[in-house]
């Protein structure tokens, strides 16, 4: 693939999806002189399992921070609100509206050549609802008022992926894989540690995603990769 030509639009429910699932992706295509955007659907302020709060302004610092790290070209946040807006309480109408055409990174705005989507394998219902959400945007139309992306591939993200409500269908099944380098590995990682609200010892940290990186190497021959399914190519 030639990179350089590659417009990438990566769909994360949350902010620091876009890392967990296609750092790897990002990096490679802003290299080659790509463009990349990433549009986050959902961020406010919750408390963590073991009570720890975290805030709307320090989760969007974060997500800044990534985006610079990243140089990524454009980005939106759908629902920035103080209280974070589970997706699984929004209409699908409403998410497809937005995906579609009235997000600055719409598919109508930025007309991407590559969409990223999270897996409906995953135990988290925002995923779920995101991945439901942007297949039907990503239909194929006969008019042609809707860009249709000639690359569509979902990603993994680990932590979510060993219980799935759609286990009785299946599971995250990868068919198209990104080599990396142990370099391309560490700015992952970096790009992870920025979102230090959201790190989880031994479920959302760096030895979680070193460990995944090396599996998904193994299954094609060599250290580390990423792993995406495909849902559409054409040329």
């Amino acid at each position: 693939m030639n990179f350089k030509e590659e417009k990438l639009l990566v769909i994360a429910p949350h902010a620091d999806d876009e890392v967990l699932g296609c750092c790897g992706l990002v990096n490679k295509i802003k290299e080659n002189g790509g463009e990349v955007y990433v549009q986050v659907l959902t961020m406010g302020g919750y408390s963590k399992i073991e009570g720890v709060k975290v805030t709307k302004e320090v989760w969007r610092k974060e997500f800044l921070n990534v985006i610079k790290f990243l140089e990524i070209d454009g980005y939106d946040i759908a629902f920035y609100e103080n209280k974070i807006r589970y997706l699984d309480t929004v209409s699908q109408k409403d998410l497809i509206d937005i995906l579609e055409s009235k997000s600055k990174v719409s598919l109508k705005k930025i007309k991407p050549t590559i969409i990223a989507i999270p897996t409906v394998f995953s135990s988290h219902q925002d995923h779920t609802h995101t991945y439901k959400a942007a297949i039907t945007s990503l239909r194929p139309h006969p008019q042609n008022s809707i860009h249709v992306p000639k690359l569509v591939i979902s990603y993994e993200s680990s932590e979510y992926n060993h219980w799935s409500s759609y286990s009785e269908l299946g599971q995250f099944s990868p068919n198209f894989y990104l080599k990396m380098s142990k370099t391309e590995l560490k700015k992952k990682i970096t790009a992870l540690n920025i979102y230090k609200s959201q790190l989880r010892a031994g479920h959302r940290d760096g030895n979680k995603m070193s460990a995944l990186s090396e599996t998904r190497g193994n299954e094609i021959g060599v250290s580390f990769a990423e792993a995406f399914h495909i849902h559409r190519f054409h040329i």
